[in-house]
């Protein structure tokens, strides 16, 4: 097969990496009612479990990108998909919250770390060819996973018990690994970085994160202030559904809708970054939608309008964020690169659905709770601001 052919190959790999990922992730939602009432968790507990999911990431997330860099995508992706599977096995068997949410930890520990590995191959075989086309599909991975499992895990999980849908994960990643060792190959040109980057010490690790300059961090900080506003809205948006009169089925779906967008809309948004850049502008136009979406979704009878406006901003965020690394780092620092989006990422996720349950907690109602969430997407937009800014002005700094 030629190296043309076998690159979406590569993308098919990927791409059930990161099935797993949202699988794994979004689990804990679609059968949140159901664990709260069996493990007589508040909602603090329970938004807690997304949490601790993404808190290790935090301070390893640029760790495991290095060692993405430094040992093969090979090694790590295979070492993280073990982990991401022995987590979520524990966790299916879980007694108590105190077990459950250590479960959460090394599941999210193997989960984001083999999100990583996913678009880092992506980025080693499309840069210079299609990378925004190729992250824009990769993307569609996330929302169909959550759609999946928010319109039939809280089915499962009624109809039996809330451990089954998280078998089923367990099994779809050993499915995930099984491909990923047998089909991945690494590409020619960057086997000799690999092996440079073996015998790279912790000061040489240290300086490869400051040599890769302010840019990725400016774009870490977009992808936190997005995943902290659109975890937390899937965290609850089915339970906060139920409560509104909807059913279980009715609930998952609507809270589903935020991915259908994202599913429809990233490869056409990744195509456009390729033929017109500016992903900061994208990224600023989708946290605008969201603000507004988040602030009407509590204040209409009718959710539906808001929710579908959620949906199409929301695409717009995705492909733009995970096609930047590639336009302002260099290869063998991809990893890098996407262990910082994993890190600002995790961040997000830990406090993000925390303070949205204990704002429910507290107030009794989750009006106040997405109106967190609107301000959280006003701060994206913000982020984007300065990005584009600060690109510009590195663009038309003198040598």
């Amino acid at each position: 097969m030629s190296l043309i052919r076998y690159r979406w190959i590569i993308l098919l790999l990927a791409y059930l990496c990161v099935l797993e990922f949202a699988f794994t992730l979004q689990s804990v939602p679609a059968i949140l009612t159901s664990i709260i009432e069996e493990l007589g968790l508040s909602h603090a507990e329970a938004g807690s479990l997304m949490s601790l999911f993404a808190l290790p990431m935090i301070f390893l997330g640029v760790l495991s990108g290095s060692l993405c860099d430094r040992l093969g995508s090979f090694k790590i992706g295979s070492l993280s998909l073990i982990i991401l599977i022995v987590g979520t096995l524990v966790f299916a068997v879980s007694g108590t919250f105190l077990c459950a949410a250590l479960a959460r930890a090394v599941a999210g520990i193997g989960a984001a770390t083999t999100s990583i590995v996913a678009a880092q191959i992506v980025c080693q075989w499309f840069t210079g060819r299609e990378v925004g086309t190729a992250m824009g599909i990769l993307n569609t991975a996330m929302p169909l996973g959550t759609i999946i499992s928010l319109a039939s895990f809280g089915k499962l999980a009624h109809s039996s018990s809330w451990r089954v849908p998280i078998l089923i994960t367990a099994i779809m990643g050993a499915v995930a690994l099984a491909a990923f060792m047998t089909l991945y190959k690494q590409p020619s040109n960057l086997r000799q970085e690999t092996r440079s980057h073996r015998k790279e010490n912790v000061a040489g690790l240290l300086s490869r994160i400051v040599n890769a300059g302010g840019l990725i961090w400016l774009v870490g900080v977009c992808w936190m202030w997005f995943n902290a506003a659109a975890i937390s809205f899937l965290t609850f948006a089915q339970d906060f559904l139920m409560g509104k009169g909807y059913s279980v089925g009715s609930g998952g779906f609507l809270a589903g809708l935020l991915m259908w967008g994202s599913l429809a809309l990233s490869p056409i948004v990744g195509r456009l970054v390729d033929k017109v850049s500016n992903n900061d502008v994208f990224i600023g136009i989708g946290g605008i939608g969201m603000a507004g979406a988040f602030y009407f979704i509590s204040r209409s009878a009718n959710v539906v309008f808001p929710i579908l406006v959620l949906a199409v901003a929301a695409a717009f965020v995705p492909a733009s964020v995970y096609s930047l690394p590639s336009k302002i780092l260099a290869p063998e620092n991809f990893g890098l690169g996407f262990g910082v989006l994993s890190t600002a990422s995790s961040v997000g996720m830990v406090f993000a659905p925390y303070a949205a349950g204990l704002i429910r907690d507290k107030t009794k109602s989750y009006e106040l709770s997405f109106i967190f969430l609107s301000l959280l997407a006003v701060l994206m937009t913000t982020t984007a601001l300065i990005l584009r800014i600060t690109m510009v002005k590195t663009r038309t700094r003198p040598e």
